[in-house]
């Protein structure tokens, strides 16, 4: 009704849509098995007054449907079992684990720790780089694990993803860690990453990240298909990958104080992290408060 002009039973067929809450994963297969229906909502979004505020719902329905699948856990697992399957099986998976980003990683850091499943442990450290800079924030949270054989492959991995967001951490272990072998790992893996880097501190690249963070670097934005963000932590009871969803409004704050708070466990009279330190907060708190 779009295309020949009757806007008027358009809108009509838009709003059943709409008010009989369809399932969002529904709609986004629907989507994909029409593509130029789906076109034409688009255009109709960008370019009709009339409909534009009815299609925005029925996009926004289609954007929570591809949300939910890339994060639905039960297909992360699956394709994680499916990586130790055929050569085409292992492809596949990998591209569906890169599409869930960074909530792939706890499901594969969980896999890579389990003793029952030590056969597919070269398989999904293989496949741990593939996943891409989405990665980073979750694998970087998770080097605070004690498990040295599964922390080495993460080393390697962010070496291999090759950001600088990696750099500070990287540099900590290779300063601070007790094992002689992760150290080492560490500074290939910086090497890899910005041979640059090695000359500095783990205080100074936390800030640098810091800083960018602050500035709001387009490298370190968070998913654009969701209205928020998330802070990865590692939790040491459970032995998981947990996180934190924020409001992006104050998410590079958020971040910044974070790498300042390592920063200053670097080198703690780092006086700058301090000073970033007391600004994003301040931000922060005024971003929260509007």
């Amino acid at each position: 009704y779009t295309v020949i002009g009757r806007f008027d039973l358009a809108a009509g067929f838009a709003q059943k849509i709409i008010d009989s809450h369809p399932d969002p994963i529904e709609l986004l297969r629907l989507s994909e098995e029409n593509p130029r229906g789906y076109a034409i909502v688009v255009k109709v979004h960008a370019g009709n007054p009339e409909l534009a505020p009815l299609a925005e719902k029925i996009l926004g329905i289609i954007e929570n449907g591809r949300f939910a699948r890339r994060t639905d856990s039960e297909i992360i697992v699956e394709e994680i079992k499916r990586l130790s399957s055929t050569v085409r099986g292992k492809y596949t998976a990998i591209e569906r684990l890169r599409n869930a980003g960074e909530y792939a990683i706890p499901y594969m850091v969980d896999a890579m720790a389990d003793q029952n499943r030590k056969a597919e442990f070269p398989n999904i450290t293989t496949a741990l780089p593939d996943v891409g800079k989405s990665a980073i924030r979750p694998l970087t949270a998770s080097l605070a694990m004690d498990n040295l054989i599964v922390k080495a492959e993460i080393i390697k991995a962010l070496g291999k993803i090759g950001y600088p967001e990696s750099l500070g951490y990287l540099k900590y272990i290779a300063e601070k860690d007790s094992s002689e072998q992760l150290r080492e790992l560490a500074l290939e893996s910086i090497n890899q990453i910005d041979s640059s880097a090695s000359g500095k501190t783990a205080a100074e690249l936390f800030y640098q990240t810091a800083e960018n963070y602050y500035y709001k670097a387009e490298s370190l934005s968070p998913a654009s298909d969701v209205n928020f963000a998330n802070i990865w932590f590692w939790n040491k009871d459970s032995g998981r990958l947990v996180r934190e969803e924020v409001s992006k409004a104050y998410f590079n704050e958020m971040m910044t104080m974070q790498c300042c708070e390592w920063s200053l466990q670097g080198n703690p009279d780092f006086g700058d992290a301090i000073s970033l330190w007391i600004a994003a907060f301040f931000r922060a708190e005024g971003i929260s408060a509007v």
